[in-house]
């Protein structure tokens, strides 16, 4: 009998320009089961531009109806740009560049506008959103004071949706460390006028909140003070690891430490903590891969409070996981063991699940407040082929099951209600022109602003009276600033808010106003509650609360400064509750921070930091604002594995990747942290090789930065080496110190000029069918010579067909029209695919055996690391033997990759 996974190998068919036009997966659920094929599709345009891109649930329902549109259609420039992308899941959005190549004007299909005002320097100084002027950005001059401050070129004031950011000083490396928040009287979409005094006018008139880093010389942060005066402080081992952490209270004689006693391994995976309520956590790894296989923590008393060990499957999948610092427990009949199980599709899609949970399996409703009641359950999960989850059955104290119909031509799913399955009308209205949910439940309607982020939800909607509302203020990084709770009573109407400054959030509401101080203390985080004015009855002020979690960072336990629980949470694979166990409620009322370590909303959904997440359904609110850098399906949850993968920004799950016995694989989060802080040179490949600058998720590295500072960093940009020498600010972050890092142009300077003077010749001869000019003749007949002998060097099957080409190009008589559009393939695309792939892994390849102490990181176009066209990172690795460097490779296919941050 067949198992799982046997003849389930991913395909590739190209087409005679060697480009994909299919990728075939095989799906099957159980062993013996007849696989079925995933077929996705490409087309591509005459210079081999990808045009349109089909999922295998449309590619199939479109061999029946042509008419079908395509997951996702692109429209490119003459120079290449992307124009207009239409997709099923998010609708259209069209964007036009200046002459340097910058975005001005950007339209989308709920017709929001959005038009982007720059200075002589091509610097961003006003954002006009539907006719407001919704951002403005000042910048430092050339003056004695703002050279002290570090200022000069750099923003000094911010005037965002939130309110206005001062920038108060900068560090050696740019980054801010002081700055000054003051917000907005209202908490509508501002309109920013030009006069500051104007637009001072609009803000509150409380002093601005202020908050600054203390940094030492290497950029490892030494102190952090908030906007209350709290002040957090770090020490460091001398290789720049966390030792200690301290908190001291603005109004506090000393300082309070929150951990120590950090043990690290070789590799820099934590493997000892304690911390100020002395729990000690202890960490296993395995010594192959890094893979954590266990997860342990003790009072001071050595009471084992957790104790979590992992096994996995051998791509990293977890099959089991299992708490061994609880009871096997006897209740209902049923024998209760404390491990949940995990099964996987050939697509690593999880489809089964069990655990334990609350409530009784014999005696009613589930109750999650008796710690007693407790019953096993399982899960089973059904997808369609474009990933949707569109049946989750549940079998445990009560049964149950969640069914979502999809939409026939897109990935927008509604769930069905008493029974009865959307229409496909109902889905249509579900959901705006960009893809965004607009119904919760019944009751529960979402708005969106002109920026596609949630503004407010109404959380019980009436008719003779005011709404009960949540809303919601971003700043222009995209991160909630502010959140106002509105409720109405009979008497009066109440309101809370929230707001959000580093390292603390203060609450306003309920006639208390409490400040939460937030510390990342190695792998665990520190909260403290602090009343101004007393605090609420059986809870004292200052509390700390100490938080022990999974491997996703979900919040496990809560722990007071004495080592006692708090509360006890477990959670059903998609994030729903599956166990509570609260102390004192009123001490429990006060946690917010839950599934994955995000925030839980009133509302019920998981704030991410970019979307919003949908524990009820599985899936996102609204389409990944990031694209499609994790598939076509722009409202899956972390690629249907939400045991092994976590999000971090809700823009995608974690997708690096290294080779592991020759064969890629993906990094946990755990991996990801412990081989980016090991210590050891590495070569990091990015697909963000088109963003201005590239680079920007490098601060996040330890390794990188510590290479930086060493002087034992190579950038490789995607550039001519002279464009890159010219342009190196376009190319590199300001955090990188250009002195000490050595920044490379890897595109062949006379190859990309050459092609590109043939593909205008080509482009000039389309409609003809002859050249006609004996001067434009010689410069053929001379590029095609160059270039011919260039490609023998890594491509010479391309070489010998180029050569041709041109032969047929240049015959007195004449060229079919064929032969135009070859040699129009070939230079605008062809020649990068079978050329620059080996190429540039040569190249890498050769600075890296000579310098093994250095760190390489290279950016890309994300196509050069698609598996489908020969990946440079693949080749790299292939070469590694007969090269001999020692680097370890990693690579992110995203055009926007994301660190999870090594612990603080």
């Amino acid at each position: 009998m067949l198992s799982l996974n046997s003849h389930t190998p991913t395909l590739t068919v190209t087409d005679p320009r060697s480009l994909p036009v299919r990728s075939v997966k095989y799906l099957r659920s159980t062993a013996g089961q007849a696989a079925q094929a995933h077929i996705d599709r490409t087309a591509h345009d005459a210079v081999g531009r990808a045009t349109a891109r089909w999922d295998p649930r449309l590619q199939s329902v479109q061999k029946d109806d042509p008419q079908v549109p395509a997951n996702l259609n692109i429209l490119h420039s003459l120079g290449g740009q992307v124009l207009l992308i239409q997709s099923v899941d998010a609708g259209w959005d069209v964007q036009l560049f200046g002459e340097a190549g910058q975005g001005v004007q950007f339209w989308n299909g709920r017709g929001s506008q959005r038009r982007v005002v720059f200075d002589a320097l091509l610097r961003p100084v006003a954002i006009i959103e539907n006719s407001a002027c919704t951002e403005r950005f000042a910048y430092g001059m050339a003056e004695p004071t703002a050279a002290e401050r570090n200022q000069c070129g750099r923003v000094v004031r911010q005037d965002d949706p939130a309110g206005t950011r001062h920038f108060d000083y900068y560090g050696v490396a740019g980054e801010p460390i002081a700055q000054t928040q003051r917000y907005l009287q209202s908490l509508d979409m501002p309109d920013w006028p030009l006069p500051l005094d104007e637009r001072d006018d609009l803000l509150e008139q409380a002093a601005g909140a202020r908050s600054a880093l203390l940094l030492n010389p290497l950029g490892d942060v030494l102190e952090q003070t908030d906007a209350r005066g709290n002040r957090q402080r770090f020490t460091h081992t001398i290789d720049g690891r966390l030792r200690e952490a301290w908190l001291q209270l603005k109004n506090a004689t000393a300082a309070q430490r929150l951990v120590h006693d950090i043990h690290y391994n070789a590799q820099g995976q934590i493997e000892q903590q304690t911390a100020g309520n002395q729990v000690t956590s202890r960490f296993d790894y395995c010594p192959k891969d890094g893979r954590l296989n266990r997860l342990s923590a003790a009072g001071p008393s050595d009471e084992p409070l957790q104790d979590l060990h992992y096994v996995y499957d051998p791509v990293g999948n977890i099959l089991s996981l299992e708490d061994k610092a609880l009871p096997v427990r006897f209740f209902a009949n049923q024998r209760i063991e404390p491990i949940n199980r995990y099964t996987y599709d050939s697509l690593y899609q999880l489809i089964e699940a069990t655990g334990w949970e609350a409530g009784s399996a014999n005696r009613g409703p589930a109750h999650l407040e008796d710690p007693a009641a407790v019953a096993n359950y399982r899960q089973t999960y059904r997808y369609d082929a474009g990933g949707n989850l569109l049946e989750l059955i549940h079998h445990g104290p009560q049964q149950h099951g969640r069914v979502l119909t999809a939409a026939k031509h897109s990935n927008r799913c509604l769930p069905e209600v008493e029974g009865r399955p959307p229409t496909e009308a109902e889905i249509s209205e579900g959901f705006d022109a960009n893809g965004n949910l607009l119904v919760l439940d019944r009751g529960r309607t979402l708005n969106w602003d002109v920026r596609n982020q949630l503004s407010h939800v109404h959380t019980v909607e009436r008719t003779l009276c005011l709404d009960d509302t949540e809303r919601y203020v971003y700043g222009a990084d995209g991160m909630r600033q502010r959140k106002v709770r509105t409720t109405q009573t009979n008497a009066r109407t109440l309101v809370s808010e929230t707001r959000y400054l580093p390292g603390l959030e203060t609450r306003d509401g309920d006639g208390e106003k409490l400040h939460v101080v937030t510390v990342q203390a190695g792998r665990t985080t520190v909260q403290v509650l602090h009343w101004e004015g007393a605090a609420p009855q059986q809870l004292a002020n200052d509390q700390y609360r100490y938080t022990l979690s999974d491997h996703l960072g979900s919040c496990s336990l809560e722990l007071d400064s004495e080592a006692r629980i708090i509360s006890r949470e477990t959670y059903h694979p998609f994030g729903t509750t599956a166990f509570t166990q609260k102390g004192d409620s009123s001490e429990e009322s006060y946690r917010t921070l839950r599934y994955s370590g995000k925030e839980r909303d009133a509302t019920g959904l998981y704030y991410y930091g970019f979307r919003y997440y949908v524990p009820w359904l599985q899936r996102w609110s609204n389409p990944d604002p990031a694209g499609e850098v994790d598939g076509l399906n722009r409202y899956e949850m972390v690629r249907n594995n939400p045991v092994t993968f976590t999000d971090i920004l809700g823009l995608s799950p974690t997708v690096w990747f290294t080779y592991v016995d020759g064969q890629e694989r993906a990094l946990s989060d755990n991996e990801l942290r412990a081989a980016f802080s090991d210590g050891t040179p590495k070569i990091i490949f990015s697909g963000d090789g088109h963003a201005s600058p590239s680079f920007a998720y490098a601060s996040d590295i330890p390794d990188v930065m510590a290479a930086n500072r060493n002087g034992a960093l190579s950038l490789y940009v995607e550039a001519t080496p002279t464009d890159a020498a010219i342009k190196v600010e376009k190319f590199i972050p300001e955090f990188i110190d250009k002195n000490k890092s050595a920044v490379i142009g890897w595109e062949p300077e006379e190859l990309s000029t050459s092609m590109l003077e043939l593909f205008i010749i080509a482009m000039d001869h389309s409609e003809s069918s002859v050249i006609s000019s004996g001067a434009v003749l010689d410069d053929v007949e001379m590029l095609g010579a160059k270039v011919t002998s260039q490609l023998f060097m890594q491509a010479e099957e391309l070489a010998k067909e180029f050569s041709l080409v041109i032969s047929d190009f240049t015959k007195p008589e004449g060229y079919p029209e064929s032969t135009v559009e070859r040699l129009r393939t070939i230079t605008s695309s062809v020649w990068r695919d079978e050329f620059i792939n080996p190429y540039l892994a040569e190249k890498v390849g050769v600075e890296a055996s000579a310098n093994n102490d250095r760190t390489f990181m290279v950016s890309v176009g994300f196509a050069h690391l698609d598996v489908r066209y020969n990946p440079v990172q693949q080749i790299l690795n292939e070469i590694r033997e007969t090269h001999g460097f020692q680097q370890r490779i990693f690579f992110n296919r995203s055009n926007n990759p994301i660190v999870v941050k090594a612990e603080q």
